[in-house]
């Protein structure tokens, strides 16, 4: 087998061919590629989530939260309820409690009435069906 070398010699790119460059618009590699879809997923996961947590905070009329509860006995429990809504609009809370091994022992409704302030506090005591863990509130809604 001979080998050639020099000016004559053929060019690699001539023996195996050489990639044809495009030029324009479809003119981009693998890497521009897959950084184009990274970007549109990222897109589509931003205004997702804007639109989720948007919706999620647009219907807050009536908040309310438990700053301290007591248990009073093995079958009671008293919960201090702070609800955050319109002066003149009543709501409704479903207070619950739970065990320590976390079973709900007692739930009720307590009505929120209307009140001259934007936030009311209400004081209720829960009847359960076994020794109380905790108080907590399980949603709250304007009636």
């Amino acid at each position: 087998m001979s080998q050639t070398s020099g000016p004559d010699a053929p060019a690699s790119r001539d023996r195996y061919g050489r990639r044809v460059r495009r030029t324009g618009a479809g003119a981009k590699d693998g890497k521009d590629r897959g950084l184009r879809i990274a970007f549109v997923v990222f897109l589509v996961l931003l205004v997702s989530g804007t639109v989720w947590i948007g919706l999620d905070h647009a219907n807050r009329d009536v908040t309310a939260t438990i700053p301290t509860f007591e248990v009073t006995s093995d079958s009671t429990v008293e919960a201090r309820i702070e609800v955050t809504k319109d002066k003149d609009k009543e709501a409704v809370c479903v207070l619950r409690s739970r065990s320590e091994d976390g079973t709900e022992v007692g739930r009720k409704e307590v009505r929120i009435p209307a009140s001259s302030s934007k936030v009311t506090t209400v004081r209720e005591v829960l009847q359960t069906t076994a020794r109380p863990n905790t108080a907590e509130l399980d949603g709250c809604r304007l009636v």
